[in-house]
């Protein structure tokens, strides 16, 4: 096995070690030895490969955002809706991760960089075709958008009203559509030129 592949296999165990401890206790706490004896590697390695805290939770995160929930694919302003739809598929699939990244301060911490990536990705498509809207509506709407394409918003349906996936993105689906809508009809008339 080639020495970049190992390194490769052995920080993805940590990782998923990490993920594992994670999900099994929901203490943020896990010691490095924990850790380093559920990946079956030692301390030393553990800290070779991530030498702080700080760089075991972006990699996590990393990991978390490309492989597990990731940003569905959002070409158009119906993407932002679809978008959320196939994340609570993936939320329903590992429910008890999710739980800790919508509700503790690691799993906050985690998607911090994700959510910002998927915000700005969502602002640069959703008035493409209605650049007139104001401002202050454009904001008014990504706000709105930004509380419902959530895993908040999943945890929230799942646990109050005893939803599914399916049910949950048609809901969520529903009210985004709403806000997308009502903020492009209240966009400022073209005039025509004489």
């Amino acid at each position: 096995m080639l020495r970049d592949e190992y390194a490769a296999q052995t920080r993805q165990r940590i990782i998923e070690a990490f993920i594992a401890l994670l999900e099994e206790s929901e203490d943020s706490s896990i010691a490095t030895s924990a850790l380093a004896k559920r990946a079956g590697v030692s301390l030393r390695t553990v800290y070779r490969y991530f030498p702080s805290r700080d760089a075991l939770l972006a990699a996590t995160a990393d990991w978390l955002n490309t492989e597990v929930f990731g940003l569905a694919s959002q070409d158009d302003p119906e993407g932002v809706v679809k978008g959320f739809q196939v994340a609570v598929g993936k939320f329903d699939n590992r429910p008890d991760l999710a739980r800790i990244l919508a509700l503790t301060r690691i799993g906050r911490s985690m998607r911090s960089t994700f959510r910002n990536e998927l915000a700005s990705r969502r602002r640069s498509l959703l008035w493409n075709d209605t650049p007139d809207i104001p401002a202050p509506d454009r904001l008014r709407a990504e706000a709105v958008l930004a509380c419902l394409d959530n895993v908040q918003s999943w945890l929230t349906l799942r646990e109050e009203f005893d939803m599914d996936a399916k049910e949950i993105g048609a809901t969520i689906g529903w009210a985004m559509e709403l806000v997308l809508n009502e903020t492009r009809r209240s966009a400022p008339a073209k005039k025509k030129k004489p």
